[in-house]
């Protein structure tokens, strides 16, 4: 064999087809993909320890570089088999051979070095040991001003960044429609929900006086507004935090909301739900957050339904649901839109556009 860089072009053709001809899912080659795309130019073991990946990620970011190299030098050779200026064929050929040297060069070995690793706290842990009506405390500790945006970050979990951009609230009967526009989203890598829609049992996590305050509020906007946090400098998070304290809820911030709405709708709903609710696209995401275990007793039903623009990514996985509380969540669902108190008299069962959860 030639030494790297100097083997014809038949040996480096054979060699990146045979790299990317080999038979994977096509899940795989679409993560290999994003991958590949937020390394740009960056080798894979130098992208890993900048990051600080784990093993297992870095092993997949270096077979996304391979592959992404071998593409690379597949668009080169066709570049040179074309070329006819003597110069650029000589450029060609250059770019084409460094090619060569990556994928020929035996890689590093990975190993992160764990004794410099931070160890991350959990804001999930935030939870641990806090009342079941923590959120409502939090809520009279409040100004005024500041309660309708804490009741949406309650309510849907959002992102104090998605509620930035400004939650649209539509009131369907006794309940609540979010239209949330996603954060964290990215068109490059297919990450995060740029839209999804929430129908939400608002009285199962405010209590019946602040949800009919809310309501009454819903009803003087001709039951559709939008809330928005227009402050500068996440004000409002701080002055959720401030007030957190003086209700005596120690280390509570706005992403402890996020927390405690999938804690409370974790088996309650499909797993799937979940992620889609939280505006997720990928699977693994959800377990970082809220456990079922911290969910607040009075708390049940909350999500009615759910809708995305993103088809979730990855494993499927689940657990156990209490369909019990399901299927009583749905009779008191549909018997409150039959009674009259639907916005819209002819529908019947869910409002339009709303799936009901598999499995009732």
């Amino acid at each position: 064999m030639r030494k790297p860089g100097t083997s014809d072009k038949g040996d480096l053709r054979r060699l990146a087809q045979a790299i990317v001809d080999r038979p994977l899912k096509e899940s795989t080659i679409a993560e290999y993909a994003r991958v590949a795309a937020r390394m740009g130019d960056m080798h894979w073991h130098e992208y890993a320890l900048n990051q600080r990946l784990c093993r297992r990620t870095a092993v997949v970011a270096r077979y996304a570089w391979r592959r992404n190299i071998a593409h690379r030098l597949l668009s080169i050779l066709r570049e040179v088999d074309h070329e006819h200026d003597s110069d650029k064929r000589r450029s060609l050929r250059h770019v084409m051979a460094l090619y060569a040297q990556q994928l020929y060069a035996p890689q590093p070995s990975y190993q992160l070095d764990v004794s410099t690793k931070a160890k991350k706290k959990s804001k999930r842990s935030s939870l641990n040991g806090l009342p079941p009506d923590w959120r409502v405390l939090l809520l009279t500790k409040l100004k005024s001003t500041d309660r309708l945006a804490a009741a949406v970050l309650i309510l849907t979990g959002c992102r104090p960044a998605e509620l930035r951009k400004g939650v649209r609230v539509r009131r369907l009967g006794a309940f609540l429609e979010f239209t949330i526009q996603g954060a964290k989203v990215s068109d490059l890598t297919g990450a995060g929900q740029s839209e999804r829609v929430l129908l939400i049992n608002a009285n199962a996590v405010l209590g019946e006086v602040i949800h009919t305050q809310l309501l009454h509020k819903l009803s003087s906007e001709g039951d559709e507004m939008v809330i928005q946090d227009t402050g500068q400098n996440r004000a409002f998070e701080k002055r959720l935090s401030f007030a957190a304290k003086r209700a005596g809820l120690s280390a509570i911030s706005a992403y402890s909301l996020r927390h405690q709405f999938s804690a409370d709708i974790k088996g309650e709903v499909e797993a799937d739900q979940v992620s889609l609710a939280l505006g997720h696209v990928s699977r693994k995401s959800r377990k970082h957050y809220g456990h079922a275990k911290q969910r607040r007793s009075g708390a049940g039903g909350i999500l009615l339904s759910v809708k995305a623009d993103r088809e979730l990514r990855g494993i499927a996985s689940g657990y156990d649901v209490d369909w019990t509380l399901q299927h009583r969540n749905l009779m008191v669902l549909i018997g409150d839109l039959n009674s009259g108190l639907c916005p819209n008299p002819p529908c019947r069962g869910l409002p339009e556009g709303h799936s009901v959860p598999r499995g009732l």
